[in-house]
């Protein structure tokens, strides 16, 4: 492993490069570890916290671990070098995955979540045309941009409706990357995906926290009735998926990623229960809906599967049980510590 604070031109070879903005993320590490698996790119990646749960324990293991290139970014207003980096670096791909995510905690700090998810992205994004190595820069935004939809909703819609600051934050550079998204020379796409699960997951996230629940033999709180509906996808249709971008996505389309299969919060719950042998009774415990939690998001994907080629392979019962076994290695080898991961438990 390679920590870079200063880059030479010559560093990097003939081999294309691939910098991974946010790759101590959940999707960023499985990303990163499934081009390790599956490319000979070479792989640089941002990172602004690396002890996360899916860059410490899950893409360190990779036995390609030390191919990795990896750098140290702070995207503040004062501190922020996204420009200067990705102009030393002369990427040919960029997958931007760079953002805080925690839906809850957006109504508490909403200048934060602006500073980082669009702010600190628009001179970037305002001089990617200047990037002339680049060939895609692909954008991870979010369903949540639509708010709760009754219908699946396709590439092209612009029915906007967030409901979170969280939402809104990743709305707004949309928003500015559609002003840029036509010109060919500033190479942008947006892939927008369904919820999506597997190995690595952080363990404040739902179907982790469950299975830690169960394991530890501790309520895990439902918010509200658990029957807003999602679709999941499992990591490796995830990964399939944004890989085939790079391999055959076109500059300046936007494509939707689901399995098309809608499940309750509830049925996902009784699933995992199914799996691990325990009852509902001695896991659940109620607790108040999150504030502006939508109902359902539906994705229309049939641009994506007729162009790229691309469906889902892997079954949620399937999926689950892959996780379950990968999760309950995890508990039994590590010491966990519920305020480190975030495991809120009441």
């Amino acid at each position: 492993m390679m920590f870079l604070t200063k880059i030479s031109q010559d560093h990097f070879k003939m081999q294309q490069k691939i910098l991974i903005l946010g790759i101590s993320s959940f999707a960023g590490a499985s990303f990163a570890d499934y081009l390790l698996n599956n490319s000979n790119l070479n792989i640089i990646g941002t990172f602004n916290k690396k002890n996360k749960l899916p860059f410490k324990y899950f893409l360190e293991r990779n036995k390609n671990f030390k191919k990795l290139k990896l750098i140290k970014l702070n995207l503040s207003l004062k501190k922020n070098n996204l420009c200067n980096l990705v102009s030393k670096i002369k990427p040919d791909y960029i997958i931007d995955f760079a953002s805080v995510c925690m839906v809850n905690e957006s109504w508490k700090y909403p200048n934060h979540y602006f500073n980082v998810n669009f702010n600190s992205k628009i001179d970037f994004i305002n001089n990617l045309n200047k990037q002339k190595n680049l060939k895609k820069y692909i954008y991870i935004g979010t369903p949540e941009i639509f708010g709760s939809s009754s219908k699946p909703i396709s590439e092209k819609n612009m029915n906007f409706n967030p409901s979170t600051p969280y939402a809104s934050s990743k709305l707004a550079l949309e928003i500015f990357l559609n002003n840029f998204i036509n010109d060919s020379k500033y190479k942008i796409i947006i892939a927008r995906f369904s919820n999506f699960y597997g190995l690595g997951q952080p363990m404040y996230r739902l179907i982790p926290k469950l299975i830690y629940c169960i394991n530890k033999g501790i309520k895990f709180p439902l918010q509200g009735t658990g029957n807003s509906k999602r679709d999941f996808i499992f990591d490796q249709d995830f990964n399939n998926g944004l890989f085939k971008i790079i391999k055959k996505g076109k500059v300046g389309n936007k494509y939707h990623f689901s399995g098309e299969k809608y499940h309750k919060i509830k049925d996902i719950i009784k699933e995992v229960i199914k799996i691990k042998n325990y009852s509902w009774k001695k896991l659940i415990k109620t607790t108040n809906e999150r504030k502006g939690k939508d109902k359902n998001y539906f994705l229309d994907c049939k641009k994506t599967k007729q162009e790229l080629r691309w469906q889902c392979n892997i079954d949620l019962k399937n999926g689950l049980k892959k996780t379950v076994k990968y999760y309950d290695e995890i508990i039994k080898h590590m010491n966990i510590n519920e305020t480190k991961f975030k495991i809120k438990l009441n």
